[in-house]
């Protein structure tokens, strides 16, 4: 015979039981879609403010020009397969995104440690926009891990 005390400290167990059927979804893909478009949008604005607010002649050499352009290839290709709605757009997006962290932190590795890493060091207003777009490129990689994770095929 099961007694009161038992029924509750199962019902107690079910309710940390992941399987119990209900979804509890903070957010939707149709807003993870349209955020990660919007925020590599504002990703590849962003980034063409190297060109005329830096000031360091480094990023006008051939090497980094031809860096900068395989990043806005990788975009537009991103872009392209988001708005064709491919699983694929959310997985190179995510990754441009990390990407794109790991440069701007480099980028402003001299705030912490007083060497700069990249190049040589950047004014304060290059230092505050790469923190905007640290901002910017994480909303990116929050957008594409769960628009990847949320797509259906249809």
């Amino acid at each position: 015979m099961v007694s009161k005390k038992n029924i509750s400290h199962v019902t107690k167990m079910k309710d940390f039981n992941s399987d119990n059927g209900i979804k509890n979804e903070k957010t939707t893909y149709q807003f993870n879609h349209k955020l990660l478009a919007i925020s590599l949008i504002i990703l590849a604005f962003i980034g063409t403010t190297y060109f005329w607010l830096d000031e360091r002649v480094e990023f006008f050499e051939l090497s980094w020009i031809l860096i900068f352009s395989i990043w806005y290839v990788w975009l537009i290709a991103s872009l392209f397969f988001i708005f064709s709605r491919k699983k694929l757009g959310y997985l190179l997006g995510g990754i441009l995104a990390w990407v794109t962290i790991g440069f701007l932190l480099l980028d402003n590795f001299h705030t912490v440690f007083g060497i700069s890493v990249i190049a040589s060091k950047p004014s304060l207003n290059i230092t505050v926009k790469n923190f905007i777009e640290i901002i910017v490129a994480g909303l990116s990689v929050f957008s594409a891990h769960n628009s990847f994770h949320k797509f259906k095929m249809i």
